[in-house]
């Protein structure tokens, strides 16, 4: 077995058993902390000198029949527990007469058989409990090395580690007590059990008893007689049918336990402990009630059988896997729908059919949600899982539905089975749709409730009205880019981080361009930042990007340019205005962010904006600067972070910046913050993924496998948003 397996086990261990009994756990843990403070009471309570032969009478008077299991003395007063669960009762010492029992002794010796057996007298629980709080504690150091960290799981990691020794103490003395290690030798059982009465009569004959505190039936039939020391411990008496002897009473171990070896002292060392332990069970719990919230990633019916899931690169897939939900639930079906990426390919056995709907990034590639499914696709067996498949995509690329292909071909390699052969939707895709959804309700046998066909590029004629480049000329080693604004007579519907799709001709594949404002700013402007494409022949002349060189060269102010915009509500501004937002983005990347703070200012949202952008050069390509500072001063942009990476005095890439600040960024996404990622795919989309898993190993401890899981829930659940392109 290798150590990482080892650790692994471990890792499990320490999770579930803590989850499992942290509800046992807490009950033990806050009775305990009860009992902490009996020593340090009992400190603080004015020393009273007891006269022996007086609790001798009283118990000859009342406890004829030996129910007495214990006599406890405070303040002139007796307090007696019975066996057989029968109420605790109280004497007045100086009277005889019976007194209601005191609220602080009941409290200590409800919290004591609480602590031991949950007041139900069920001790192997509570012994049960000590081994189980002992194996969390012990191989709790074995999972991370000590490193602060200020997260909720940062501070559980390094207090187990700066407080082991006071953590260990508790469950460890426990699981001694229960092996019997650490008692005392006592005297052979005695032919007659001596009675509290008996017992206490014979010591204060042998020894002084002016410093009673208490005395209880104990072993072999002896009575076991407690008295308060000069240095503020306890003095122990065990006296039997054969004489008294001085003991160390129920052992060393027990009196660690209880805190009763040094008074004050050590009442508050067990108090410390106490309380150590319930935080670390606190923040365990909490940190894995995060995790489990953020697991909760897809939309589901109540005994749901069939699965709409879609992997969608621009939003149209997702609109259309929203609408076929819809019209299937109108009709009746039970649906679980969602991002392909939340999909673990071990569930698809659950349902009788799995539709998906996956749209084409690129060349012909699968979209980012559907990589981490086609991931853990690989290898498993589907046979008997029944899949139909909608792939969208455009003719004009040479990989026609490249992406839906992908996926079906290793649903097939798994041994799914296609109940319907593959439809394919090309452009206008709203037609093939509904044929296809046709198809689906019929071959399942499901009435369609009332179907909307999901909005889809809506035509706008645009009016460039200025365009300006953002980078320096003079400077050949920074990449031409250039921010163009353009006007449009009519009012227009969208938001930041929607899509401007603009072809060269009309046999051209469209281009998609991140929108850089917000109808919610100015229904009339729509800005884009453009990065020209050009690369030189084998002639050495410059060719320029079809769409690129139209858009940065050869359009002037006044020139009209007929466009369609797309939704993509995937990379808008979330819909709470409190939610935090955190920006990555490097080069063009910056498009939709600048639209982001636009409409964050506008719209007066009250939640935590931070932007990280990188590129080559701080003097040549930092875009937007004077915006993006100026934001930052007045509150707009709450941080702005950079990174430079031709600069000698920087040299760092966005990833570099996302790592070194990795505690505060996971810190964020607790809170319930959105971490969007805007760049080119082989560079910050390869890059933040990679900071991401190492973010986590770091502040979470967490394995490769296990941080690759989480970037995926993550993504499943509109955590992690990409917006990255090549």
């Amino acid at each position: 077995m290798t150590s990482r397996s080892v650790t692994n086990l471990l890792l499990l261990a320490h999770r579930w058993v803590g989850l499992a009994l942290a509800p046992l756990f807490l009950l033990v843990l806050l009775s305990g902390t009860v009992l902490a403070f009996k020593p340090i009471v009992e400190d603080f309570q004015a020393s009273t000198t007891v006269d022996p032969n007086t609790l001798v009478a009283l118990l000859d008077r009342i406890d004829a029949r030996g129910r007495v299991r214990s006599i406890s003395v405070g303040g002139g007063t007796a307090i007696l527990e019975m066996r057989g669960g029968d109420p605790i009762v109280s004497y007045d010492l100086a009277s005889g007469l019976a007194i209601p029992t005191p609220t602080s002794f009941n409290l200590f010796s409800i919290a004591k058989r609480f602590h031991k057996g949950l007041l139900l007298g069920l001790d192997v629980l509570g012994e049960f409990a000590a081994y189980a709080m002992l194996l969390i504690v012990v191989t709790g150091p074995f999972l991370a090395w000590p490193r602060f960290r200020n997260t909720l799981l940062g501070w559980h990691l390094s207090a187990g580690w700066v407080l082991l020794p006071l953590v260990l103490l508790p469950p460890a003395t426990a699981v001694l007590m229960t092996l019997q290690v650490g008692h005392p030798v006592y005297l052979p059982p005695s032919p007659r059990p001596t009675s509290l009465a008996r017992g206490i009569e014979q010591a204060a004959a042998a020894v002084d008893l002016s410093g009673f505190k208490a005395a209880r039936s104990f072993r072999h039939g002896s009575v076991l007689i407690t008295t308060k020391g000069a240095s503020g411990g306890d003095r122990y008496y065990l006296s039997t049918s054969e004489g008294v002897i001085l003991t160390d009473g129920p052992g060393p171990v027990h009196a660690v336990h209880e805190g009763t070896w040094a008074g004050t002292w050590s009442g508050t060392l067990n108090l410390a402990s106490a309380l150590a332990l319930l935080g670390l069970v606190g923040t365990g719990v909490v940190s894995w009630a995060q995790r489990w919230r953020q697991s909760a990633r897809l939309t589901s019916d109540a005994d749901a059988d069939i699965l709409v899931a879609f992997a969608s690169q621009t939003g149209t897939a997702a609109r259309l896997a929203d609408a076929t939900s819809a019209a299937l639930r109108a009709g009746g079906a039970k649906i679980v729908s969602g991002s392909l990426a939340a999909i673990d390919p071990a569930e698809l056995t659950r349902f009788r059919v799995s539709l998906f709907l996956v749209s084409t990034a690129g060349e012909g590639e699968p979209p980012e949600q559907a990589r981490p499914f086609l991931k853990k696709l690989a290898g498993r067996d589907l046979s008997g899982v029944r899949f139909a498949l909608l792939a969208l995509g455009d003719s004009r690329y040479a990989r026609f539905c490249g992406g839906g292909e992908t996926v079906r071909a290793a649903l097939l390699k798994s041994g799914a089975i296609e109940t319907l052969d593959l439809m394919r939707a090309d452009r206008e895709q709203g037609e093939v749709w509904r044929r296809w959804l046709d198809v689906v309700s019929k071959h399942l046998g499901i009435a369609q409730g009332d179907v909307v066909t999901p909005a889809f590029d809506r035509p706008v004629a645009l009016t460039l009205a200025s365009r300006v480049q953002l980078n320096d000329p003079n400077d050949p080693d920074t990449n031409e880019a250039w921010s163009l604004l353009f006007e449009s007579v009519e009012p227009l519907d969208f938001r930041a981080g929607d899509l401007l799709m603009v072809s060269p001709r009309d046999s051209e594949p469209e281009r998609a361009y991140s929108i850089g404002s917000s109808a919610l700013v100015d229904p009339h402007q729509i800005l884009l930042t453009v990065g020209l494409i050009s690369r030189t022949d084998e002639h050495g002349n410059e060719q320029l990007g079809a769409m690129s060189g139209i858009l940065c060269r050869r359009l002037r102010a006044g020139d009209i340019v007929q466009a369609k915009l797309r939704r993509h509500v995937g990379f808008n501004l979330p819909g709470e205005p409190d939610r935090p937002v955190l920006m990555l983005a490097t080069g063009c990347g910056i498009a939709p962010f600048v639209g982001f703070l636009s409409e964050h200012a506008a719209a007066h949202r009250a939640g935590v904006t931070w932007l990280i952008f990188g590129n080559r050069k701080r003097a040549g390509d930092f875009f937007y600067r004077e915006r993006l500072e100026s934001w930052a001063q007045i509150g707009v942009l709450s941080r702005l972070d950079t990174a430079f990476s031709r600069d000698p005095e920087d040299g760092a890439y966005v990833q570099d910046r996302l790592v070194q600040s990795g505690a505060e960024v996971l810190k964020l996404l607790e809170r319930g913050g959105i971490l969007y990622v805007c760049g080119r795919a082989s560079t910050i989309g390869t890059g933040v993924r990679t900071a991401l898993q190492q973010i986590l190993a770091r502040e979470k401890s967490m394995q490769p496998s296990e941080a690759e899981a989480q970037l995926e829930r993550w993504q499943g659940e509109g955590i992690l948003r990409l917006d990255v392109f090549d």
